[in-house]
C-alpha cells in the first residue's frame, strides 16, 4: 500500500512539474507590473544600465513604435525616473504602454545577458520565447520583421 501511494505521489510531482512553466518567475515579475497582462503579446524589458549603445537603441524603438497596440515596454533599473522622463518625453511615459520595474522586480533568465534589452513574446498565456538586442543580435528589428 505504501509503495502504491509513493508511485501515485511521484507520478503527480511528474505531471505538475511538467506542466509547469519553463520562465514561471519571469512571468509573475510581468504580471505584478501588468495586471492586464497580454494572452499574446510582446513585452520589452529595457535595463537603464548596460549596454549603451543597445539601451539607446531601444529607446529609440519605444519612441519610434508606442502606438503599436501588441508591445509593452518596461524599465528595469532605473536610476532616475526623471532623467528617463526627459528622454523618452511626457506624452510617451504617460502611455499605459510604458510600465517602470522601479523595485527592480524583473530578473533575467540568462545572466549573462541581463545588460540589454530582452524581448518577450507572450502566447496563449505563457512565455514562448525571449531574445535579446546586444551588439551581435538584432532583437528588436527581428521583432518588426514578424509582424
Amino acid at each position: 500500500m505504501y509503495n502504491v501511494r509513493l508511485n501515485y505521489s511521484l507520478l503527480f510531482l511528474l505531471i505538475f512539474s511538467a506542466c509547469s512553466e519553463e520562465h514561471a518567475s519571469l512571468h509573475k515579475s510581468i504580471h505584478s507590473l501588468d495586471a492586464e497582462m497580454f494572452s499574446t503579446g510582446i513585452y520589452v524589458i529595457i535595463p537603464n544600465q548596460g549596454c549603451e549603445g543597445c539601451i539607446s537603441q531601444a529607446e529609440a524603438f519605444v519612441k519610434k513604435n508606442i502606438t503599436r497596440d501588441n508591445i509593452r515596454y518596461v524599465f528595469t533599473r532605473i536610476q532616475s525616473t526623471k532623467l528617463l522622463k526627459i528622454k523618452l518625453g511626457n506624452d510617451i511615459m504617460s502611455s499605459r504602454k510604458i510600465l517602470l520595474d522601479t523595485a527592480n522586480i524583473i530578473e533575467y533568465p540568462d545572466k549573462k545577458n541581463d545588460i540589454y534589452p530582452m524581448i518577450i513574446t507572450v502566447s496563449d498565456h505563457k512565455i514562448s520565447r525571449i531574445t535579446y538586442q546586444s551588439p551581435t543580435t538584432g532583437g528588436l528589428t527581428e521583432l518588426l520583421e514578424d509582424k
